[in-house]
């Protein structure tokens, strides 16, 4: 009974950039022995923090993850929490995270596997990335939960397909893309981390962990889809202002001959709500002879 009245608090919302979380199940086991022997970092709540695993980071203790881990203890007593992580592709390869939680005993409550992550082109301020917002809202009384993230020896044999330059400019241009063959990125042991933790209240959340020490967590898989949620999406217009920086820094990019960073621009900026950015962009781009 305890179990099906936890399994009726949980719930999951997605957005575009939102992991579904699985069943605790498929999530990898790990013994007491080698919970014992992980580094758990506090991190705090209301920041962005970067974390270089090429050079930092824990080994792998247990079967299923293969090279460098990033472990956190979270605070659980602000609310609700709402997890952005970023992983960033550089020099053609990435690290593709598989994210564990855990509730205060240390008990699996919710996994995110790397398929849950998704690829999102370089923006205004950020490089291209594999991404992905993670929402839980740890039980009451709770003081700690855990993060452990890490990549999977099957996750290695893979690539994440990216997009070329070429291609961005002809779909931008109204073009038919080139006939070439897209960049990858290999999977790699290492890598580059963001995470942006921040505290809401919102219902739209996975919780983690109750009051009774000897259930555990099992979140639910959710209905919604991820296109029903871009469905519901809205996006301000900019203040004009903002429009006119957009367009004054796309004009000074394809002056300058700078395809890329003019293309980059017009995304971020139609990204925000631009409804004149395309149209700048078309008016100043040099055809190629």
């Amino acid at each position: 009974m305890k179990h099906s009245a936890l399994a009726l608090c949980l719930s999951l919302t997605l957005t575009s950039l939102s992991a579904f979380a699985t069943d605790s199940s498929a999530a990898p086991s790990l013994t007491t022995a080698q919970l014992q022997t992980i580094h758990w970092q506090p991190i705090a709540i209301g920041q962005t923090q970067e974390f270089d695993l090429t050079s930092a980071g824990q080994t792998a203790t247990f079967t299923d993850a293969s090279g460098k881990v990033l472990a956190l203890q979270l605070p659980a007593d602000h609310g609700a929490l709402t997890i952005q992580v970023r992983s960033l592709i550089e020099g053609k390869q990435v690290f593709a995270p598989n994210v564990l939680v855990l509730d205060q005993q240390q008990r699996p409550a919710a996994f995110y596997p790397s398929n849950q992550f998704s690829y999102q082109p370089a923006s205004l301020l950020t490089g291209d990335r594999l991404e992905s917002t993670l929402k839980l809202s740890p039980a009451p009384g709770q003081k700690s939960i855990y993060l452990l993230v890490y990549t999977t020896p099957r996750d290695l044999q893979q690539q994440t397909v990216l997009q070329g330059a070429s291609k961005a400019y002809a779909k931008a241009t109204g073009n038919q893309p080139p006939d070439i063959p897209d960049p990858v990125a290999q999977h790699a042991n290492s890598g580059q981390l963001s995470l942006k933790i921040s505290a809401e209240r919102t219902n739209d959340t996975i919780s983690i962990g109750n009051n009774d020490t000897t259930a555990i967590a099992t979140p639910l898989t959710a209905n919604n889809t991820p296109a029903a949620a871009e469905k519901t999406a809205t996006t301000a217009a900019l203040l004009p202002a903002t429009e006119n920086y957009f367009n004054q820094q796309i004009r000074q990019a394809l002056k300058a001959g700078d395809l890329s960073q003019a293309l980059t621009l017009l995304q971020e900026a139609e990204r925000l709500g631009s409804t004149s950015a395309r149209t700048t962009f078309m008016d100043n781009v040099q055809p190629r002879h």
